[in-house]
């Protein structure tokens, strides 16, 4: 695993919409600008990539991700 492409994030089934199952994500991009209001909360598109629970890469993914389990991804933005 190249260790320089970032971390890797999971997230719950209830905290992504669609999917199955947790979803781990090499997050690339947060679309901070545009929230979506779903199911009383905020969520944001993220696009990265999908990996395995090791690491592993599975290929490019899109998701709309709850806000609260973005925090540590906003925190950590560039401006």
């Amino acid at each position: 695993m190249d260790r320089n492409r970032g971390p890797v994030s999971c997230f719950a089934e209830s905290d992504y919409r669609f999917g199955a199952g947790p979803l781990w994500m090499r997050v690339e991009r947060v679309d901070w600008t545009s929230p979506v209001r779903y199911d009383e909360d905020n969520w944001y598109e993220v696009d990265g990539v999908e990996t395995t629970s090791d690491g592993r890469d599975i290929g490019r993914r899109q998701a709309l991700v709850r806000a609260r389990s973005l925090g540590a991804l906003r925190r950590n933005r560039r401006t």
